[in-house]
């Protein structure tokens, strides 16, 4: 078997990317050593299985300045603010143009240092570490290096209509592995890259064998949010939904759960905390770990999972709640409509405003055994398109066979 080299943005350290903890089990059982090189490292290391090595030096010589000071030593910034002119004009792109390249040239310093060709090369995220790899490719020697695409990383419009350098990376690229349908349709619709280099590669969840139960009480309707606390999660919107179903059932007591942190956390906690409906109940838990989610889910009566993000890819949360048996509410972003439908759940237009998600959960408080009959659905489609023995196996198997 080969050795791997994964790249991430902190795990194994602190509470971010928890999704990787499912599929590193899988990465360590298909190859005889996994790599994992992170940028950050702070925050509490997490445990990881015994042929799982975390290599600290790139991110302790990693910082701001040093990826800013390094972005100017590559040709391809200059190439890119000619192509690209008006990245001078908005210091959110430049500041993008800076992170992607100044990253990218150091990263291929260590990796130029201390790892031969031979290893496969996978970041989890189309970032800066790409870039890296493709100046290994280019100047050093040939590699198999690849990428995942989720949806920050891959939606312009959620960019300001800009990511750096992907022409240049896709021409070399071995493969990309989109984590959903609408992710590989948009790769090719809007970027210069050769169609056979596309594969989805659907994420998956473990399965927990938990039932999650419903609320009882007719007079309770219990509704679940799982994110980081981010402006693109509409944390704002959801409350504003959620106060006007509370207004409009005032004899059923509405319960909302978040689960997940963020920079946005106080400014959540503090617009919740003014709302003051009486029959509007609002708990925040923070960043929970798998374990913790997976216990809640098995604790607590959940009639609803709600998302109303403005960009997604087909979120793990998703997963984890259908292998729990739980209906999702979710507005249409992303690959959202490849795995939410009428059968497990409610897909509301990519339009829908706060007024049009709180009729849709007003409708269900007061059918909620219709909610009751999507549930079937909701396990099987995570059993059919979102189990991780069958969509990391089939990853593991095409990393180790490409050539």
């Amino acid at each position: 078997m080969k050795n791997i080299i994964l790249f991430t943005v902190s795990y194994p350290y602190g509470s971010k990317e928890q999704f990787l903890e499912t599929e590193i089990r899988y990465l360590s059982q298909c190859f005889s050593k996994v790599i994992i090189i992170p940028t950050q490292t702070d925050g509490k290391m997490r445990d990881i299985p015994e042929n799982v090595i975390v290599d600290r030096g790139f991110a302790e010589k990693s910082s701001t300045i040093s990826f800013l000071i390094n972005s100017f030593l590559t040709v391809h910034l200059y190439k890119e603010l000619i192509e690209h002119p008006s990245v001078l004009l908005s210091l959110t792109k430049l500041s993008r143009l800076f992170a992607f390249t100044g990253k990218g040239v150091k990263l291929y310093k260590h990796l130029k240092k201390h790892y031969s060709p031979k290893n496969i090369f996978y970041s989890y995220w189309f970032n800066g570490s790409v870039f890296g790899c493709y100046l290994y490719n280019k100047h050093v020697h040939e590699i198999d290096f690849y990428t995942r695409v989720h949806g920050n990383d891959l939606y312009l419009e959620v960019n300001k209509g800009y990511l750096p350098l992907r022409p240049a990376v896709l021409s070399q690229i071995n493969r990309i592995f989109s984590i959903s349908s609408n992710g590989k349709r948009y790769l090719i619709d809007h970027y210069d890259v050769d169609e056979s280099k596309v594969r989805i590669s659907r994420l998956g969840t473990e399965d927990a064998q938990i039932s999650t139960q419903m609320s009882e009480d007719p007079k309770l309707f219990s509704i679940l949010s799982c994110s980081h606390l981010s402006p693109v999660k509409r944390i704002d919107m959801l409350a504003e939904a959620l106060s006007l179903v509370a207004k409009e059932n005032p004899d059923i007591n509405i319960q909302w759960v978040h689960i997940g942190g963020g920079k946005q956390y106080q400014h959540v906690k503090d617009l919740t905390s003014q709302l003051s409906i009486g029959n509007l109940k609002v708990e925040l838990l923070g960043n929970l770990s798998n374990e913790a989610v997976f216990e809640h889910y098995k604790t607590h009566e959940i009639d609803l999972f709600v998302n109303v993000s403005s960009s997604e890819g087909i979120p793990v949360t998703f997963m984890e709640a259908f292998s729990c048996s739980i209906p999702i509410l979710a507005i249409d972003n992303g690959g959202v409509s490849e795995i939410v439908n009428s059968d497990n759940g409610v897909l509301l237009d990519h339009n829908s405003n706060s007024k049009e998600v709180a009729s849709n959960i007003s409708y269900y408080v007061k059918n909620k055994n219709e909610l009751f009959a999507k549930k079937p659905m909701a396990r099987r489609t995570w059993e059919k398109g979102y189990n991780a023995d069958l969509n990391y196996i089939s990853f593991c198997k095409e990393l180790n066979e490409h050539d």
